[in-house]
């Protein structure tokens, strides 16, 4: 079953994260099929973003590409399965 391999990770996103428009965290996952990635305020307010993702070896790279970008102190939380 493709979710009994699913790994939870959350990251607050930094001034330098804004700047380089991209987070990579290690997602330990081996060859996921696929992530499901939410952006909220830091009070937990859902952010409208759009952005996309990669995989590498062992990461998950988060682009902040789409129309609606995160911020600083704005929460990514990402479920890779």
């Amino acid at each position: 079953m493709g979710f009994s391999k699913a790994k939870g990770l959350s990251h607050v996103v930094t001034a330098a994260d804004v700047t380089a428009g991209t987070v990579t965290l290690q997602n330990n996952v081996i060859n996921p099929a696929g992530a499901i990635v939410t952006v909220v305020t830091s009070a937990g307010i859902p952010v409208a973003w759009d952005g996309g993702y990669t995989f590498g070896d062992g990461s998950i790279t988060i682009n902040n590409l789409g129309a609606t970008d995160w911020a600083a102190t704005n929460i990514i939380n990402v479920v890779a399965y």
